[in-house]
């Protein structure tokens, strides 16, 4: 009988609830600092990164190969003989590839690696919701479909207050990072279907009107595919007020919505987008 476990990255921005509720497993990334490395979520929060931001570049890596190794022997030993994993994009980091090269050495589980092509809520509501079908009973090759289709059918977008660090770390190249500094405006981010990539779609001048572009971007999709049925999403980076304010806008638009996932901003990606993130977003199911 088929016992299948969820595991994504910790980049994914699953709660500790939901990893709680539907049995979710996260693999910390890593920060480097100029004192040493830490887990994200377990030795370094993003307050902390915050802070240490205001001093120095930080870099991250994926999950090490230890860890990789030692979550695939956790989830054995609790009798588990598949699993299905969701990574932050390839196109941004090689923790896809690192985990597909040590899933191939694995004989005990069968093991499918999901690219998600995307960043924070953008995959780990893929994770939750493919934990959700899971407990519905659905088998292994059906939610190895099952979350192919989710990240496909996942839009996303997230506001930041500057590209400074994205330029920094090498996630995005100078001239767009320039258009972040240029008369108060705040670009607002996505990912590229294709490379998983991030790209720049909209821009706001000031934070005045930046719940109403994102949620302009959000209803694009939703007018484009009006008969299905969706999750909308939301996320923040050292912002609660701005997102509990965004979450209410959007649950009064779309009262018909399935229901709604929330993340916030761990260290790893706080390495990259630094504070002042807002974001939302829709996953068609």
């Amino acid at each position: 009988m088929e016992k299948i476990a969820i595991i994504t990255d910790s980049c994914g921005d699953v709660l500790p609830e939901y990893q709680e509720e539907y049995g979710i497993f996260v693999l910390p990334m890593v920060v480097q600092t100029k004192d040493g490395e830490y887990k994200d979520g377990v030795t370094i929060t993003a307050k902390e990164v915050y802070e240490k931001q205001k001093t120095e570049i930080l870099k991250t890596a994926s999950p090490t190969g230890a860890d990789i190794c030692d979550m695939f022997e956790k989830v054995k030993e609790e009798g588990y003989t598949h699993v299905i994993v969701v990574t932050l994009s390839s196109g941004l980091s090689g923790t896809c590839n690192q985990v597909k090269l040590l899933a191939g050495m694995e004989e005990d589980l069968e093991v499918y690696v999901i690219d998600s092509k995307s960043g924070s809520v953008g995959y780990g509501a893929v994770a939750v919701l493919l934990a959700k079908y899971r407990d519905a009973g659905h088998s292994f090759e059906e939610l190895v479909k099952i979350g192919e289709k989710l990240v496909l059918d996942s839009y996303v977008y997230f506001s930041i207050d500057t590209l400074e660090h994205l330029e920094k770390g090498g996630r995005i190249g100078k001239a767009a990072a320039l258009v972040g500094g240029l008369l108060n405006i705040k670009p607002i981010l996505s990912f590229d279907k294709e490379q998983g990539e991030i790209f720049v779609p909209a821009k706001v001048r000031g934070r005045k009107g930046l719940q109403s572009k994102l949620m302009e971007l959000v209803e694009t999709h939703i007018k484009e595919y009006p008969e299905r049925q969706y999750w909308i999403v939301v996320a923040d980076g050292g912002l609660p007020e701005e997102h509990v304010e965004l979450e209410e806008k959007l649950k009064e638009k779309y009262p018909n919505c399935q229901g709604m996932l929330h993340g916030v901003i761990g260290g790893a990606l706080s390495t990259y987008l630094g504070a002042g993130l807002l974001g939302a977003g829709v996953v068609f199911v």
